[in-house]
């Protein structure tokens, strides 16, 4: 006797809507974002899921990236934790993403800026965007005019310079403004940007800035119409204006901390009527250390809650493979080489005790995996991300020089190991596959539909 087959087809979009939204709050966030697509039920359930305003799952981090070679307004999330790559269009009004700056990313969003040069908040998942202060609302940034007339933005540093006097054949003190072009003063003036929180808590949500001349340090609730800079002296307890050239916030006691290049860290409390800052280590006990002046400095703090410092010490190498650079870009007034890369060499992770006022050298962390760029930094288990390389640092470029000088020159992007002391590469494909080599500089994010 012959058996019959029967061609059985699963109906997924029956499943009760309730089943569908548990389903969602389990899925990485592109994942959930796709599953809303399926079907009408599916799409209904996910609308749900969005109206409860769900906390989003445990989210690996991905490489977010912008380019013309994918279309206008598009861009990509690779994630290393599971290899996939998600393309897309990121909703926006203003310019498309691969035509604007990436100054940071924290919480699933990203920092970047308009054509004015002032800065927004975006949320690459969900197109939502916040605009921050306009430039002009740093304490010394005003408008102005270039040399010839035209519109501009002076910045007056107020710091010591000189100026020779033909007149009276002597020097004098030079208290002009730095002019910059409205459309390009993004390039010099924002250094770091750090978010305490998503900016879908609203005035829960404090942007702290470290910005020109030199690393001052300012912030922002959200819907406050200006800057607040945080003045050094006995008002504030901040002990230095300038070189402030990372920090982070710490939800473990609503603090942020901010990072000088000599090593020194401050803590800045801003929740009360006016900031107030305190020196919680002292660089004097780095002076000793190997190149403790001349590394990149990142602040980072683990899941256990340890501050960590991480000095990344970088060189310049000849490519085997140079770059095309258009030849109007050759002739600009910025030194170009097609051959240039900007790599990492070495990496040391220091343990920092607060209460000791001492930094110990540490040559493993084999339970994390950091994220080290323009992003707000991060430190991860690797036990709740099992497809992440333990003991390891994934990093992009953050040097704003290269990255805004030489901006048809190769991006690095890898992965750095700590035991072997050396840098691979995140995915071994070609720049037109992931034209992620050259500008607007790839960037970490941790995808978030809030």
């Amino acid at each position: 006797m012959e058996q019959a087959t029967e061609d059985v087809r699963r109906d997924w979009s029956g499943l009760p809507e309730d089943l569908v939204v548990n389903l969602l709050r389990e899925m990485h966030v592109a994942d959930a974002v796709r599953s809303g697509a399926v079907c009408a039920s599916w799409h209904a359930a996910y609308s749900a899921f969005r109206r409860l305003r769900v906390p989003s799952p445990r989210q690996p981090p991905c490489l977010l990236y912008a380019s013309d070679h994918l279309g206008p307004g598009a861009a990509a999330l690779h994630c290393p934790a599971t290899g996939a790559t998600l393309r897309g269009r990121v909703p926006s009004p203003l310019a498309p993403l691969s035509r604007r700056p990436l100054l940071g990313s924290g919480h699933g969003w990203l920092v970047t800026a308009d054509e004015k040069s002032n800065l927004h908040l975006l949320n690459p998942v969900t197109g939502d965007q916040v605009a921050l202060p306009p430039i002009t609302a740093i304490h010394h940034v005003k408008m102005g005019t270039d040399e010839q007339g035209g519109p501009a933005y002076n910045v007056y540093e107020d710091l010591p310079g000189y100026e020779f006097n033909h007149l009276l054949g002597e020097f004098e003190i030079d208290t002009g403004p730095t002019i910059l072009d409205i459309d390009r003063a993004h390039l010099f003036v924002y250094h770091r940007v750090v978010l305490s929180a998503s900016p879908s808590a609203g005035r829960a949500c404090v942007v702290l800035l470290l910005h020109m001349p030199h690393g001052e340090v300012s912030f922002v609730r959200l819907g406050d119409d200006s800057w607040t800079w945080v003045s050094p002296g006995q008002a504030t307890g901040l002990p230095w204006r300038f070189d402030y050239c990372d920090a982070i916030y710490s939800a473990a006691n609503g603090l942020f901390y901010l990072l000088q290049n000599d090593g020194c860290i401050c803590s800045l409390d801003l929740n009360g009527p006016s900031p107030v800052a305190c020196e919680v280590l002292n660089s004097e006990i780095l002076a000793s250390l190997p190149n403790w002046y001349t590394t990149t400095k990142y602040l980072v703090q683990t899941p256990a809650q340890d501050i960590l410092q991480v000095w990344r010490s970088l060189e310049y190498i000849d490519s085997l493979v140079p770059v095309d650079i258009p030849p109007d870009y050759m002739d600009d007034e910025r030194n170009q080489d097609p051959s240039l890369e900007l790599t990492t060499v070495d990496m040391q992770i220091y343990r920092v005790h607060l209460h000791g006022q001492r930094v110990e050298l540490i040559k493993s962390l084999p339970e994390y995996a950091l994220f080290l760029g323009s992003n707000n930094s991060m430190c991860l288990s690797v036990k709740d991300f099992p497809g992440l390389k333990m003991n390891c640092a994934y990093i992009t470029d953050d040097c704003l020089a290269d990255i805004n000088y030489r901006m048809y020159n190769r991006r690095e992007v890898g992965i750095w190991s700590m035991a072997e002391q050396g840098m691979s590469k995140l995915v071994h494909v070609s720049p037109v596959i992931y034209p992620w080599l050259t500008w607007p500089a790839p960037i970490w994010i941790k995808p978030s539909l809030f």
